[in-house]
């Protein structure tokens, strides 16, 4: 009996991959959430085969009934939890005494080479450690554009991301999950890093081209600089080290990082990953405005004013 634990159940990715998992519902598997509330997380559609615990990185008083009979990990780091010394690396220990056999650890594109990454020092502990690990090093969330730039899109049609005229390689979440599930189901014993790209680099005025042309309106790329986008999102109440992460991010797109695509997730899963054009089809309802999103804005004025 294999028994799979993954943290940050109720995200992008771990979501995707726990409704992967409940979908192929694989035999001699059992699958384990770790959520903050579990009663919230009860209520998510598309995951009726999966137990749930309560887990916080925070709370090293949660590790021991969530870790209980876990052979295998999905390691997603919250957002939120930048000293990884603190609250991830004391968790992976306890892993290790236990006898945790495989951990998929979900880290970002370019951590292997930017100190300032969290992920960064992540990867790097796993060398000290003696339990086999694949590494996967996504790119840019297709998803992002639905959840973190989808008011900017719906509302004022534009793209406000700081990436200049550089290419991004975007990765749709799904696709990320079913590589996870593949090493989940072929583990190995030894320790593997992959970088997960999407099917074609794209620049972000032919980003604008696309969502202009399936929502039937002008969708203008605004070319902001970072500073500029850094302070929006912060009083859009986003929080800090996510933006200033995904700011590191455009900023390597635009210094031509993201440039290029691989062949990692058509060798593992057996399929091309899905393109951008499709997934705006697919998710074209996220930015069809209705009367109540037309309605008119409330002044900004103070907010504009306040100084970061």
């Amino acid at each position: 009996m294999e028994k799979i634990l993954i943290t940050g159940a109720t995200g992008n990715v771990g979501l995707s991959t726990l409704k992967l998992l409940d979908s192929r519902n694989y035999p001699g598997i059992e699958v384990v959430a770790a959520v903050r509330d579990i009663e919230r997380a009860r209520k998510t559609e598309g995951i009726a085969n999966c137990n749930f615990c309560h887990f916080e990185f925070d709370e090293p008083s949660t590790y021991d009934k969530a870790l209980e009979g876990v052979t295998q990990i999905v390691l997603i780091r919250p957002n939120q939890v930048s000293d990884v010394s603190r609250y991830i690396f004391p968790f992976l220990a306890k892993a290790e005494k236990i006898g945790v056999k495989h951990i998929v650890f979900v880290s970002i594109v370019g951590a292997e080479r930017n100190r300032i990454f969290a992920n960064h020092r992540t990867e790097n502990h796993f060398k000290k450690l003696s339990i086999p690990s694949t590494i996967l090093r996504p790119s840019l969330y297709m998803q992002n554009l639905s959840t973190l730039h989808r008011h900017d899109i719906l509302i004022h049609d534009r793209i406000n991301i700081p990436a200049g005229h550089g290419l991004v390689n975007y990765i749709d979440v799904r696709d990320v999950a079913e590589v996870i599930v593949a090493s989940l189901i072929s583990p190995v014993t030894g320790s593997e890093a992959y970088e997960l790209t999407g099917p074609e680099p794209l620049d972000f005025n032919q980003i604008a081209k696309i969502f202009s042309d399936e929502l039937g309106r002008e969708i203008k790329y605004t070319k902001p600089s970072t500073i500029k986008f850094v302070r929006q999102k912060l009083l859009d109440k986003k929080q800090l080290l996510y933006v200033l992460t995904l700011s590191l991010l455009y900023t390597a797109a635009r210094s031509g990082k993201m440039n290029h695509t691989n062949d990692v997730i058509r060798s593992i899963t057996g399929h091309d990953p899905r393109n951008l054009a499709d997934f705006i089809h697919e998710y074209r309802d996220c930015w069809i405005r209705n009367d109540a999103d037309s309605a008119p804005l409330k002044p900004r004025s103070r907010l504009r004013r306040r100084r970061l």
